[in-house]
């Protein structure tokens, strides 16, 4: 017999789910509140209340096996009475709240009431149901006596309208199952270390474990990845593949993967998801229904086209996503994650897993325990899970929105001044003017939690008409730093910065290892892979993993002779004498560029530093046919530079390390033959990084290296990185810095690197690149 497994929320919200999006019952803060209401109520209800209690039972209808499962808030256990207790929170005024108002809610109680009559034998019931007013913190509750038989009755009337769907639903997954045991490698053959690399991550699936994968470029990671996890699906009930990534053009490449084996005859449906920012129809992004028509009634216009798409498609691009959501007057964005809760495969940025602002909000579709994580690019993920768990609070915002609200609420203004003395206090403690706090700043947190209570309470009284853009934005940004304080431990610290126009409290996130963990604790399974995870053990640290977690370093498949890599042993680029050697720099670069016609990149350390080589670089050589990239390059003016390498071969660009050049730009062939890369990567030196060093210097005696060398050298493998990209290229890089030559750098180098050769001067370099050019053309 077939089965189906899902909650009573899942059956419920099918039959009944109507209505608007409303931002505020989406967002991370109202579900926060929601918990609190509930543990309120039930911490006082007395000794015969049993709070979250867990039901689960098996319901047979037109051959299929039900598997339903809930927990309801509460039963109140009485000698003359049983009590299912369902507590709702709102911001709803109790007096429009009868007990009509909602036939969702007390659709789900008296499920919870049949299935604790199933379990316990109970021939008579009270349903009863309490809505909590959050912003009176008033009750009022609706109670209802029911017989056994007639929960029954209404059970299988909801069973009987989700039969279809759920005919439905198995259908598509044994049609699913039936393509993925057909699925064969979707091209011809594997190319070197690709299967190992499959096998790989196929057994730490099977097995529940993560991966940590060095894969240089050419290996194909996002097939090795996605197939095996695609051939696990069979092995693992329920799973989902999530793709995890931090480009737009790597959520492409993943997508068209999936599209590929897909026409091969897979059955797996899959979304990509889009920022909201970038899909939404409105010129201003405001998930508001008396604002936006495409929130206004989206529930009531969801589940045809929603069925539609799950019977008749598999494949969720943006554009189809976008085009249906046009069709059907729905929110794009809010489409793709209903569309995503329905995918047996969903790819997105880190955020929708990772960052606690976005993952709180739809955790119907994330942190399952089958999910299966692949995440690419993954040695961007150690600073990406800083920033998102390192919130920061600016003074002048406080007083800039005191001023406003001195003439609207004087309470409001009053906490705002408040907050901003604390901020004066803790400057006047201070000796330095950027400083690491000895202890918690208690008395700010205090100020902002009063502040935001108050904030939160006139935002909803005025029914968000009429409310300054920048109290809302301030009473975010304080609750995120009230809630991040609230998880903050030994892997934290607050500081502060009095030293640029603003004044800055931050609490700043040094070591995302254990945050990561704790995440990663939701899945079932890891996968971690990049080009450039240098030194693997470190990263298996930084991103969560433990020493019995898994780690592989994949050969490259391209021949080394293909690539002539250069390191200038007799230049150095330390910033104290980098200035000195910008001649000699323009004269390595000029070698490098001229051995052969083609297109080149030129990888700078900063852009101030590219400005000064610039001008010297013009003054010697000319700059014809030089592109100088901008600071704060928008998407298209990126495009149009990645296009005239496509259609031309003399484009040379000058660009920075680690910039929007530096990875998920694929150039192969004639489209790049040469990369120059100026330093070693290492950050810049700032506050920041010297708290990450003497962090790690207590915990490892490794600070430097955590904290500069070995992010700083993965941005340099991820820029020569781009030069080589199929078996048929062949290209120069050189790497213009003499500290690349000492043994804790040559020891990161990777096994393709090994045949690299120090060069002297440019002379010397401009004839072994002539040498090479020349060899390829006998």
């Amino acid at each position: 017999m077939d089965n189906i497994k899902l909650s009573v929320r899942e059956l419920v919200e099918f039959v009944y789910k109507s209505g608007d999006i409303n931002v505020k019952n989406l967002s991370p803060d109202r579900a926060l509140e929601g918990m609190k209401a509930h543990k309120l109520l039930q911490s006082n209800m007395g000794e015969n209340y049993s709070k979250e209690y867990y039901l689960k039972n098996e319901f047979t209808l037109g051959d299929i096996l039900f598997i339903v499962e809930g927990r309801a808030d509460g039963v109140i256990t009485e000698e003359s009475q049983t009590t299912i207790d369902e507590i709702k929170s709102t911001y709803t005024d109790l007096e429009h709240i009868d007990e009509n108002y909602n036939a969702a809610h007390s659709a789900q109680a008296k499920c919870y009431a049949y299935m604790y009559s199933v379990e316990t034998g109970k021939e008579e019931l009270t349903v009863q149901l309490r809505y909590f007013n959050l912003d009176s913190g008033k009750t009022k509750v609706f109670a209802k006596k029911y017989s056994a038989l007639e929960l029954k009755c209404f059970f299988y009337e909801l069973l009987e309208m989700y039969l279809d769907w759920a005919q439905t639903i198995i259908r598509l997954k044994k049609e699913r199952e039936q393509s993925i045991e057909e699925l064969d490698f979707p091209f011809s053959g594997y190319r070197q270390g690709q299967r190992n690399f499959s096998v790989a991550v196929f057994r730490t699936i099977k097995e529940g474990k993560k991966l940590f994968v060095q894969a240089p470029t050419g290996v194909g990671k996002t097939v090795s990845c996605l197939f095996p996890a695609i051939k696990s699906m069979n092995t693992k009930q329920n799973s989902k593949i999530f793709y995890l990534t931090a480009k737009s053009s790597t959520k492409s490449i993943a997508f068209n993967t999936i599209k590929m084996m897909v026409n091969k005859g897979l059955k797996l449906r899959t979304t990509i998801i889009t920022a909201k920012e970038k899909v939404c129809f409105m010129e201003e992004t405001k998930c508001d229904p008396e604002f936006c028509p495409y929130a206004k009634g989206y529930f009531d216009r969801l589940n045809a086209p929603l069925k539609k798409a799950l019977k008749e498609e598999c494949l969720y691009s943006r554009e189809y996503i976008e085009q249906t959501a046009r069709e059907h007057q729905l929110c794009p964005f809010e489409l793709s994650l209903d569309l995503s809760y329905m995918s047996d495969a969903v790819i997105c940025d880190y955020n929708y897993y990772f960052d606690p602002r976005v993952a709180l909000q739809r955790d119907d579709v994330f942190k399952n325990s089958n999910d299966i994580l692949l995440i690419d690019e993954a040695h961007n993920l150690e600073d990406r899970t800083r920033s998102m768990y390192s919130p920061c609070l600016v003074k002048e915002e406080f007083y800039e929105t005191c001023k406003i609200m001195k003439e609207i609420d004087k309470k409001i203004a009053k906490l705002l001044t408040n907050i901003n003395k604390k901020f004066i206090e803790i400057k006047k403690s201070l000796n330095e003017e950027t400083s690491e706090l000895e202890d918690e700043p208690s008395e700010l947190i205090n100020g902002l939690r009063k502040f935001t209570a108050e904030a939160e309470k006139y935002i909803n009284d005025r029914n968000n008409e009429n409310i300054p853009e920048e109290l809302v934005d301030l009473y975010f940004k304080s609750n995120f730093f009230i809630k991040i304080s609230e998880i903050a431990d030994s892997n934290f610290c607050y500081y502060a910065d009095f030293n640029k126009k603003e004044t800055i409290i931050k609490l700043f996130l040094i070591n995302p290892s254990d945050i990561l963990k704790e995440i990663e604790k939701n899945a079932w399974s890891c996968i971690f892979f990049s080009a450039t995870l240098t030194p693997l053990k470190y990263f298996r640290y930084m991103l969560g993993g433990e020493e019995d977690d898994y780690i592989l370093k994949i050969k490259s498949p391209f021949r080394e002779e293909n690539l002539k890599l250069l390191i200038t042993s007799g230049i150095s680029m330390k910033y104290a004498v980098r200035d000195a050697n910008i001649k000699q720099s323009c004269s390595f670069i000029n070698a490098a560029i001229k051995g052969k016609k083609g297109n080149y990149m030129v990888f700078f350390p900063s852009y101030s530093f590219m400005e000064k080589v610039v001008e010297t670089y013009e003054d010697m050589f000319g700059i014809e046919n030089i592109i100088v990239q901008t600071q704060g390059i928008n998407e298209d003016e990126q495009s149009e530079i990645v296009e005239k390498f496509k259609t031309r071969t003399d484009v040379v660009l000058f660009t920075v390390v680690g910039g929007v050049f530096s990875e998920g730009i694929d150039l192969p062939l004639e489209k790049l033959i040469g990369a120059v890369i100026i330093g070693t990567g290492i950050p810049q030196i700032s506050f920041e990084r010297n708290l990450i060093k003497s962090f790690f210097d207590e915990k490892f005696h490794s600070g430097y290296d955590f904290a500069y060398k070995y992010p700083g050298f993965n941005k340099i493998l991820q820029s020569a990185g781009r030069v080589i990209r199929t078996e048929n290229d062949k290209g120069v890089v050189m790497l213009i810095d003499s500290r690349l030559c000492q043994s804790t750098y040559l020891k990161l180098f990777p096994d393709h690197w090994r045949h690299y050769k120090k060069t002297m001067s440019f002379d010397h370099a401009q004839e072994d690149i002539n040498l090479f050019w020349k060899e390829e053309n006998i």
